[in-house]
């Protein structure tokens, strides 16, 4: 027993919905309710970096402080990469050459 293909009403190109008819068909996005969420007034590395300096007795001039709080960024990332990798119980230190 053959079954009869209906005709699709919607037009396709190369198997696929036309984009007209997809954005047609598409909603718009959802309205956000309520106020925006503000973003945060400090961040916690400006108090850091100021702590660690008065810590230090060191000066930080402000037209520096961007460039440290990106190297500290970085810094923090490549700490986090090395604090995920995760070695086997029996992994021995490598050993020491000297010359």
């Amino acid at each position: 027993m053959a079954k009869k293909q209906k005709k699709s009403s919607s037009k396709k190109q190369n198997g696929r919905a036309s984009v007209a008819s997809a954005k047609a068909r598409a909603k718009p996005p959802a309205k956000p309710r309520g106020k925006p969420k503000a973003a945060p007034a400090h961040d916690p590395l400006d108090d850091f970096i100021s702590a660690t300096a008065n810590t230090l007795a060191l000066t930080v001039e402000p037209s520096w402080q961007p460039a440290v709080k990106t190297n500290l960024e970085v810094i923090l990332q490549q700490a986090a990469l090395f604090s995920e990798f995760s070695l086997p119980d029996d992994t021995e230190p490598a050993p020491v050459f000297e010359a």
